[in-house]
Parts: structure tokens; C-alpha cells; sequence
């Protein structure tokens, strides 16, 4: 088949209202303010224990280092891929103190966004410039190729920063914003599986190097594991003292912790799809993902914590994945992704775009309900640019399965983990008699598209006609498709908090996700991931 020219390479994925997000021209002089000296007793010592979600990794890295100092949102991380367009010099944005457990420790404490940010005495691990991972920000298309975002030249997952996060001394001395600062209290560790929460006492890969050679679907299974590895010590290298019994659990108990949010089970589910289903070392049961829920639960309640629960999104959802069914209508567009959608969007006409998907779809046997990975989705979009016939198989038949697309019997098993991972989780937690944040109902209403939904309303709501959907560019999710954007995280906080309230007796109130969506509250910058 002969493809048509794309007239708006990736529009949708460059979410190319990024540049109306202003900002305040003016400095900011916000000081850090210091919690309050008294308060509810459960609320002194908030503890996370997670994984990527809970430590507020964000569009492909993790990144602390404070920004918002100048004017607009010119922070101390430059973005050079945006020269030439107008979010030259808005700098990159960091994303721990806007994920989730950030967003609740602040309404649940009282502090601000500059005393998050400081090292001395913010909860969370922050991480310098350019951080940790391979950091996606919008771009100038002539900078890229064609792409409007990319990954900034500085932040590769094998550069000297991140290589120096495989070592205790390096990643306390380079990658943490401050050597020796205070006491740690975020513990999300990204990439970790629910039983390495219990086990994993050190990095698994000594290396960020690749393996040579390597199919695209073990390749993506062992970025995961370098990334997780060099992002061990950044989080619990405070915690050393322990030695062998270093773990993020022990950790967590170390802290004797008055209240602890746990969210784990993303990695046990993404580390098994990506791999196109090699990895095993996770959880594949309900009953085993019962056994560490129960266990990292029973371990908190023994201190005399309070412990809140999540379950997991169904993982389909994500704009990482993109589905080549046929939208049941123009409106689903808006609201979930599919890849014909996706190219429409990139300019093609609707019948050409079709057309394409039709053809990927067979050629790699995904219909009727098979995907495309938000990775797989960029390679076909760079080969059809090119003229070349699109392979998603670059090593051989089946190599880019799970890397690049998911068959409708894959993603099938893919969503039969994602159960039964929740059937354990919500079992512990109905077990131990605490309460559970419900993730995967919150996501399903978002994703509805029913205006009867009071998930989907509330985010409809925040910005009607730009923000918020579960779509690519739908502003609930950030670049990589996976992790959520500012707003997409302060939904979440916000079922915590009612979890804290309803359950525990607290007055902690909730965020208002229209004020982080527009860098009026907390977050002193607009949502650099949702349209504006």
C-alpha cells in the first residue's frame, strides 16, 4: 500500500496545546512553609510504599529538581528540543512533587510546593537534573525529524547521570539533589514488583548498558529492569543501615509510619506484557498477589500504622496502547485510543488511516482486538513517513510482541493478569480490614465515556472540550502513556484523601484538580501534559 503524506506528524502525541500553558510572567517568592506543629496524630507520619505511581515518575523519567523560580515556567531544567517554538524556554517540569502521594502529603500536611522541593526537609527523594530515565518533553519537529516531542539529549537511560545511579555513592552524591538530606518518606521505587517490595534488597542489573544483540522484546524487558535497578539507591540509599534487610517494606517499617498508602502490582502486570509474556518473576496469581498485599499490610499494621490500598487500573486503558479496533463512533475518539483515531489525527484522511490500520492489523493477525504499543505505534507512524513498509518484527517473526503490539490472545492473558493481581490485592485489603482505593472503577468510568459516570464527569469537567479524557493527548495521562499527567495524579490523591476521611475519621479535604490543571493550587505551574 502506498501511503499518503502525514500532514501533522504526531499532532496528537505532541499534545501541541503544551505552549498555551502560561504561567504566572511574574517570579516566584514563595518560601517553604513547615507543617504544622500539631494536628491529627495519624497524619505526623505518612509513609508511601509503591512503585513509579507512587514515587511521581512522569512522561519517562524521574525528575524533583525544582523549577517554576523564573518567570512563566522557565525552570532550572532547560528544554532545548522546544527552540524555535513558542515553549522555548519553558523548561521541563519535575514530576515527583506532582504525583500522586506528593499531591496528598501537601493537602494532608499543609506545606507547599517549595518546601516539597527542598531537600533539606522534603519527604520525597528528589532527584537532580536531568533525571532519572529517558525524560519525553515537547519539541520543535525540525529539532526531531518530524516528531513535536523527543527525548531531551541529556537524560539517555545510559548517560554518565544515569549510570551513576547503579552505586550507592553515585547516586547519593550525583543523582540525589543533596547529599545527606533529610529523612525520606516517599519509598515508591520505580519498576518494582509487589514480592521485590518484600525481597529486593539491592539492584538486580549492575549496568544500564544493553544487551547486544538483543530482540525488541527482551530489550524491553530489560529497560525495565536497568531502570528499576538505577532506581534503587536514589530511593532507599538513606536506608543502608539495614544492610541485607534493605528493602522498600523494611524501610517502610523502619519509619514507624502513623499512616502508609500501598500501591504495588504495575510492574508485576507491565513487566509480563512488555516481555511479550518471558517475564515470570512476578506475581501471575490472585493468590500470590494476596500472600504480599497480606504481608506488606500485616508488616505496616504491626507498627501501629494505618494502612490505605490500591488496586490497579485495567492496564488496556492507557493510551499506551493503542487498539485497532473500529471506534464504535467519532465521539470514542476523544475518550479511549485508537490507532485509526491517532492517525486521523496526524492529518491522514479518515478513510487512508484506515486503511493503514486495517493493513498492520493483518499483516501481524491483531484483529479484532489486539494493540498497538504507544513504541509500536511511533516506529510504524517513522516507517510510513519514510515510505518504507511497515515492520514491527525487526528481529524476526513474533520478536516485537509485546514490545510493539499485543494479539488479541496476548492482551487477553495480558487482562486476565490484571484481574486476578486485583482479586488479590482487593482480597487482602477486605482481609486485613482496610481500605481500598478502588483504581480500577475510577479508570473504567473515566475511560466510559458516559456523561452518567461520575468519574468521567469530573474530568470532562476540569476543562470541557480540552481536559480531561483517557485518550492520547486527553490530558489525563502524561507522554510515555502510562503514568498520569499533574491532574491525572491529583485525581488520584484525591481518592486517597477520601479514603483517609472516610475511613480513619480525617478532615484533609479535597484537591481541586481544576487548580492543578491550571498551576493555580499547590502546583505553582499549569499541567504540562493537558491541553489549555
Amino acid at each position: 500500500m502506498k501511503f499518503g503524506q502525514i500532514r501533522k506528524p504526531l499532532a496528537l502525541l505532541a499534545l501541541t496545546a503544551l505552549a498555551a500553558c502560561g504561567g504566572s510572567t511574574a517570579p516566584l517568592t514563595v518560601v517553604p512553609t513547615s507543617p504544622p506543629a500539631t494536628g491529627p496524630a495519624i497524619l505526623t507520619r505518612i509513609v508511601g510504599v509503591g512503585d513509579s505511581l507512587t514515587a511521581g515518575y512522569q512522561s519517562g523519567a524521574l525528575l524533583g529538581a525544582p523549577c517554576c523560580v523564573g518567570a512563566g515556567i522557565a525552570g532550572s531544567i532547560p528544554n532545548p528540543l522546544a527552540t524555535g517554538t513558542a515553549a522555548a524556554g519553558l523548561g521541563v517540569t519535575p514530576g515527583q512533587q506532582a504525583g500522586f502521594w506528593a499531591q496528598f502529603y501537601a493537602q494532608a500536611t499543609g506545606v507547599n510546593f517549595a518546601f516539597m522541593s527542598t531537600p533539606t526537609v522534603s519527604p520525597l527523594p528528589l532527584i537532580g537534573g536531568p533525571g532519572l530515565g529517558n525524560q519525553i518533553v515537547n519539541a520543535n519537529p525540525a529539532l526531531t525529524g518530524g516528531f513535536p516531542f523527543g527525548t531531551l539529549p541529556t537524560s539517555s537511560s545510559c548517560s554518565p547521570f544515569n549510570q551513576a545511579a547503579f552505586t550507592l555513592s553515585g547516586a547519593l552524591r550525583t543523582v540525589r539533589e543533596q547529599p545527606g538530606a533529610g529523612t525520606v518518606f516517599d519509598l515508591g521505587v520505580p519498576g518494582i514488583t509487589m514480592h521485590e517490595a518484600i525481597t529486593m534488597n539491592r539492584p538486580t542489573s549492575p549496568t544500564c548498558l544493553p544487551i547486544p544483540g538483543a530482540t525488541p522484546t527482551i530489550s524491553a524487558l530489560q529497560a525495565v529492569t536497568a531502570g528499576q535497578s538505577s532506581m534503587f539507591y536514589p530511593i532507599l540509599g538513606n536506608f543502608n543501615n539495614l544492610g541485607a534487610n534493605n528493602t522498600e517494606l523494611n524501610a517502610a517499617v523502619s519509619l514507624r509510619p502513623t499512616l502508609a498508602t500501598v500501591w504495588l502490582g504495575a510492574n508485576d502486570l507491565l513487566q509480563y506484557s512488555f516481555s511479550g509474556g518471558k517475564f515470570v518473576g512476578g506475581n501471575n496469581s490472585a493468590a500470590q498477589s494476596q500472600a504480599d498485599m497480606t504481608r506488606i499490610i500485616t508488616a505496616l499494621q504491626k507498627t501501629g500504622t494505618h494502612v490505605i490500598v490500591a488496586n490497579l487500573p485495567n492496564i488496556l486503558i492507557a493510551p499506551q496502547f493503542m487498539s485497532v479496533a473500529t471506534p464504535p463512533s467519532a465521539a470514542a475518539c476523544q475518550v479511549q485510543t485508537f490507532l485509526v483515531c491517532v492517525l486521523t489525527e496526524l492529518g491522514l484522511p479518515q478513510a487512508e488511516a484506515a486503511a493503514i490500520t486495517a493493513q498492520i492489523a493483518t499483516q501481524y493477525n491483531l484483529a479484532p482486538n489486539g494493540y498497538l504499543t504507544e513504541s509500536g505505534a511511533i516506529l510504524a507512524v517513522t516507517e510510513i513517513l519514510k515510505g518504507q513498509p511497515v515492520n514491527l518484527d525487526p528481529a524476526g517473526a513474533g520478536s516485537g510482541l509485546g514490545a510493539y503490539y499485543l494479539t488479541p490472545a496476548f492482551a487477553a492473558r495480558v487482562q486476565s493478569l490484571n484481574t486476578a493481581l486485583n482479586t488479590g490485592i482487593d482480597n487482602a485489603a477486605a482481609a486485613t480490614h482496610v481500605p481500598l482505593v478502588d483504581v480500577t472503577t475510577i479508570f473504567n468510568g473515566i475511560a466510559s465515556g458516559n456523561p452518567a459516570n461520575p468519574y468521567f464527569a469530573q474530568a470532562a469537567s476540569i476543562s470541557p472540550g480540552k481536559c480531561c479524557t483517557a485518550a492520547f493527548g486527553g490530558g489525563i495521562f502524561s507522554f510515555d502513556g502510562l503514568h498520569p499527567s499533574n491532574t491525572g495524579y491529583a485525581l488520584i490523591a484525591n481518592a486517597f484523601i477520601q479514603a483517609a476521611d472516610t475511613a480513619y475519621g480525617q478532615t484533609i479535604g479535597p484537591i481541586n484538580p481544576t487548580a492543578v490543571y491550571n498551576g493555580t493550587g499547590y502546583l505553582p505551574y499549569p499541567d504540562p501534559y493537558a491541553r489549555h
